[in-house]
C-alpha cells in the first residue's frame, strides 16, 4: 500500500487567520528562550585538549545552522499559521514543510487583492523577527567567545595553587626535550 504524500498549502483562508503581526515582547521572549539553542560548541583539537589538561579556557561557540533553520520554520508555521508541530521536530518534519516552499507561497498569494495587505504585514513582520534572532545569536556567540573573559578565566585558574602544581610539574617534563632541542640548535648554528 503506497503512503499518502504530504503536502502543506498556504490558503487564503489561512491567511486570513495568520497573524500578521507577532508583538514585540513575545519576539525578544522568542529570541532569549531559543537562540542559545542555535549555538553550538566548537570542535577540539587533540592539541586543545591537551593544553587544556594545563590551562583549561571556556568553549568556543558558533552557529549551530541546522537548529536554526529549524527554529525559523518551527516560528514560521506556528506563530504566524498556528500550525500543530511535533514535539520531536527534526530534519525528517522540517523536510514536509519545506519542500512545500511554505514562504514561497505566501508571496505568490501578493497577487491577491482580499489577502495582499496581510500577505505583505506577515512577510515583513517575519523578516524582522528573523533580524532580531540572527542579532540575539550574534550577541550570545559574542559573548560566549569573548576573548578578554576567556583570557581573564584563564588567568583566575592560574591562580589556583593546584593548577600552579601542574604547571611546574609539566615544564620540570617538558625541560629535557628543550634542552635538547636547545642543543641540536647550538650545533647547527655552529656548524
Amino acid at each position: 500500500m503506497a503512503t499518502k504524500k504530504f503536502n502543506f498549502v498556504i490558503t487564503e483562508e489561512m491567511v486570513q487567520r495568520a497573524e500578521e503581526y507577532i508583538p514585540l515582547a513575545q519576539k525578544i521572549a522568542f529570541v532569549e528562550v531559543y537562540s542559545g539553542e542555535c549555538l553550538k560548541p566548537v570542535d577540539i583539537s587533540t592539541q586543545k585538549l591537551q593544553s587544556d589538561a594545563l590551562l583549561p579556557l571556556p568553549q568556543l561557540y558558533e552557529e549551530d545552522l541546522l537548529q536554526k533553520q529549524l527554529v525559523f520554520m518551527k516560528a514560521f508555521l506556528e506563530m504566524y499559521f498556528h500550525v500543530e508541530i511535533p514535539a520531536e521536530f527534526g530534519c525528517k518534519e522540517y523536510d514536509k514543510f519545506a519542500k512545500s516552499h511554505p514562504m514561497n507561497q505566501l508571496e505568490r498569494l501578493k497577487n491577491l487583492p482580499s489577502i495582499k495587505d496581510k500577505v505583505f504585514n506577515i512577510i515583513a513582520d517575519y523578516k524582522e523577527l528573523k533580524k532580531l534572532f540572527e542579532i540575539g545569536i550574534y550577541n550570545r556567540k559574542a559573548s560566549h567567545n569573548d576573548g578578554i573573559e576567556r583570557a581573564l578565566a584563564g588567568i583566575t585558574v592560574m591562580n589556583d595553587p593546584e593548577t600552579m602544581k601542574k604547571v611546574v610539574e609539566e615544564l620540570k617534563k617538558a625541560q629535557p626535550q628543550l634542552a635538547q632541542k636547545n642543543g641540536e640548535a647550538e650545533q647547527k648554528a655552529g656548524a
